[in-house]
């Protein structure tokens, strides 16, 4: 009896030691959910505010790690967040977009205030800087939505109102600039007081006004933020100011001032504005030498920008085709119905069309449609170019070369040394789009497509007295 009893204590002291073993271990997975929000929030934006790209990758990795083993879906999901922004800022849009796609998934189960504001405002961003303009504005609709219902609301929902201001600014000036101002009252910081300026000066042409707010944004600056892309920007922007007052070489120094620290905080994908602007002071300088550095510059990076934002354009529009196709599933049949509808329409109007040219011909007299040169091309490769243009396509000058090759022939006769960046400009010209379109579907500010237009003319030797469509189009 007394060797069963030994067996039973034996056995249950064992049992006693498994389970505070297996309860010390489950210790190890314990989280201190606070200590991961003040990293998640406060050391990734200083992180990110001085561009330290690596950092904030293992910081966030580390995070969702530690939020996965402890069962935190929030910390997860912000981290995910978090290096979207990374990946984002480092012109890596299509690894930012699925990044975003993992924190929606958790997002959706969680139905939480901040983390869908800070999903849907990441989200706007991104389909902003790829060219979806209406994707990011419905996205940071959502985002405000989100952010109102927050308890403290301060810079986050400011900066959702300062997003906004970006993306209406070039049709709802007045709105803009009202959104503007919603920013600067929730987060009255140096970049939203430079942002006010920089609109003024882009916009309202207001001198005295921008003046005033690029002013004030050096005197709030603050000693943290010191080296960070917000200076960065606030002297980019100041030295917009100098420039347009024709103070050149104070404009220079500020600008290549920005542009160490934007190079420095990995801000690739605002550097190739930056740069253009550097030759355009370059050019009022008369130097030549690095007008055309500059200008090379911007160029080779913008093009490696367009290649990343392409392809997140591309699972963009996969998705919204997605979304629609689940949200319609009823209508499937209605849709197939439209669909033959508007077949039958088309191959009506295209037999017609055959029957008018063939007339027309004969009759000797010209089509109805008029296309903007003297050679004539066909209505489908001009809609072709246009449609090309307009998405920013990479095979846009390729094409135009191929369909009216005697425009660049011509233009190259007058200076063989364009590039063609610059042959792309005569091409959209050539196609009747105004600065304000060409500044739209190329990501550039107006400002800039103007700064263009003028070197152009420099180079060409056209006068400012002579419009430039007309000079394209009678070559």
């Amino acid at each position: 009896m007394n060797f069963i009893n030994d067996i039973y204590l034996k056995n249950h002291r064992i049992f006693i030691s498994l389970c505070i073993a297996i309860s010390l271990s489950s210790c190890d997975k314990k989280i201190d959910i606070r200590q991961i929000d003040n990293t998640l929030l406060t050391k990734n934006e200083k992180l990110r505010l001085e561009g330290k790209e690596t950092e904030l990758i293992t910081l966030n990795k580390k995070i969702i790690r530690q939020s996965k083993e402890g069962g935190y879906l929030k910390g997860e999901a912000l981290g995910y967040i978090n290096l979207a922004n990374t990946y984002g800022m480092m012109g890596r849009y299509k690894t930012s977009h699925e990044y975003l796609k993992s924190a929606e998934k958790i997002a959706t189960r969680l139905n939480d205030n901040f983390l869908y504001a800070r999903l849907y405002h990441e989200y706007g961003q991104m389909n902003y800087v790829t060219g979806l303009v209406n994707t990011a504005l419905n996205y940071n609709a959502k985002a405000i939505h989100y952010g109102k219902k927050l308890d403290e609301k301060g810079w986050l929902l400011g900066n959702m109102y300062e997003q906004r201001a970006d993306f209406i600014s070039s049709t709802y000036k007045d709105s803009a600039l009202i959104y503007r101002h919603k920013g600067f009252s929730l987060d009255p910081s140096a970049i939203n007081a430079s942002l006010i300026g920089n609109y003024h000066l882009q916009e309202t042409r207001n001198l005295d006004s921008a003046t005033f707010y690029n002013d004030k944004a050096l005197s709030l600056l603050k000693a943290p933020e010191y080296g960070t892309v917000r200076e960065g920007i606030i002297y980019y922007f100041y030295a917009d100011l100098l420039s347009e007052k024709k103070e050149f070489e104070k404009a220079l120094d500020f600008y290549k001032k920005a542009a160490d620290i934007l190079v420095k905080t990995k801000r690739i994908n605002k550097l190739p504005g930056l740069y253009q602007q550097i030759a355009f002071v370059y050019q009022n300088l008369n130097n030549k030498k690095m007008e055309d550095a500059y200008t090379s510059k911007a160029e080779e990076l913008d093009q490696k920008l367009k290649v990343s934002g392409n392809e997140a354009i591309d699972l963009s529009l996969s998705e919204v085709i997605e979304e629609k196709n689940k949200d319609n599933i009823n209508l499937i049949l209605l849709s197939i119905g439209a669909l033959v509808l508007i077949v039958g329409i088309i191959l009506f109007l295209m037999i017609r069309n055959r029957k008018y040219k063939k007339e027309d011909n004969n009759s000797g007299k010209s089509s109805n449609i008029a296309f903007p040169s003297k050679e004539r091309i066909s209505k489908e490769d001009f809609t072709e170019l246009l449609d090309l243009a307009k998405s920013n396509d990479l095979k846009f000058i390729k094409r135009f070369e191929e369909i009216n090759p005697s425009l660049f022939q011509n233009i190259l006769k007058i200076n063989p040394q364009l590039t063609k960046s610059e042959l792309a400009l005569c091409a959209m010209i050539w196609l009747g789009f105004s600065s304000k379109d060409i500044a739209d579907f190329t990501f550039i500010q107006h400002r800039s497509v103007q700064t263009k237009k003028g070197r152009l003319r420099k180079k060409l030797n056209i006068s400012s007295e002579t419009d430039l469509y007309s000079f394209f189009t009678s070559l």
